[in-house]
């Protein structure tokens, strides 16, 4: 396609017959690329047929598509979270300029200009952002050489202080729209979750320790609901309403959940926790519509804060 663009740039008029002989293939394959230039890349090519050649009425410069199907284009836009911690930087440049040089070679289903690259790849600026992202690169580096870290923590208590914490990171993981490192916490001796919004200084330590298996940590962040992971399993059981019913029927709350249809249209819902906080929230953001049937801890705690609630709201 870039040689039938310059060479009727330079020849003014081509046959799909000259081009097919300079590639050694067939004239329909010749056809078919100049129909797709026309139409998918809007390049202003007319057929003549009483000269029996194609010319441009406006010759303008090919841009090179993207050509990518929509799994990949929903990976481009996910990658966009992750490729902001190196905005700017060499690596950032080397990704643009890649992606740039396979533009012209993919094949698929979605269209997107190179140029549009950066805005997709590289977010506006963005303090929150920034803030999350600050740290990402070293503690993926770390993660992959098992290198122990000292990291400054500000927890979001009032009047809280800075921690200093020794810790070997073992996982990043994007969980409730935020990302967060999973890490054993030496001073604690216990597996701790720390959201790389909160990290304020990140630095090795110099020593290196022996991770414990991935799959382990799989089964650990598969358990939870959210940020919040813990040690102790919980079978949450809840009875939801026939107005909101049709929510966990699109879009389940965890990939345990299972549903029971009940003759009134509402639904049991149950599946298996491993930390309560999570789930807690979401039902308080649910108001009335949903009844905790197990765990009774889950229960006393959703009738604690209704009863807050109602207190505050007494007329």
């Amino acid at each position: 396609m870039v040689r039938i663009h310059e060479r009727l740039g330079h020849e003014g008029r081509i046959t799909a017959e000259s081009v097919a002989r300079e590639f050694e293939v067939d004239v329909r394959t010749i056809k078919r690329d100049i129909e797709f230039m026309r139409d998918r890349l809007g390049v202003s090519i007319v057929w003549d047929r009483r000269e029996r050649s194609y010319y441009c009425t406006h010759h303008h410069p090919l841009l090179p598509l993207l050509r990518i199907d929509a799994d990949e284009a929903l990976a481009l836009a996910l990658a966009s979270k992750t490729f902001a911690a190196w905005r700017g930087s060499p690596l950032g440049q080397a990704l643009t300029a890649a992606l740039e040089k396979i533009a012209p070679i993919l094949g698929g289903a979605v269209s997107l200009p190179v140029d549009a690259l950066k805005d997709l790849l590289f977010a506006p600026d963005d303090p929150a952002v920034d803030a999350e992202h600050r740290y990402f690169a070293g503690l993926l580096e770390a993660i992959h050489r098992d290198r122990e870290m000292r990291l400054v923590y500000q927890k979001p208590r009032a009047n809280s202080s800075p921690e200093t914490r020794i810790v070997h990171p073992l996982h990043l993981a994007y969980l409730d729209h935020r990302w967060m490192l999973v890490a054993h916490d030496l001073a604690r001796n216990a597996r701790r979750n720390f959201l790389l919004a909160r990290i304020q200084d990140l630095r090795a330590t110099g020593g290196c320790f022996t991770p414990p298996p991935r799959d382990e940590l799989g089964r650990s962040l598969a358990g939870a609901l959210g940020r919040f992971v813990g040690e102790k399993e919980h079978d949450v059981r809840l009875l939801v309403d026939r107005e909101i019913a049709p929510y966990f029927r699109e879009r389940p709350w965890h990939p345990s959940q299972q549903i029971l249809e009940r003759a009134d249209g509402s639904i049991s819902v149950s599946f298996r926790l491993n930390h309560l906080i999570d789930v807690e929230r979401r039902i308080l953001a649910c108001g009335g519509h949903i009844e905790v049937l197990a765990p009774s801890e889950l229960r006393r705690r959703i009738r604690a804060a209704a009863t807050s609630m109602l207190a505050r709201y007494r007329e």
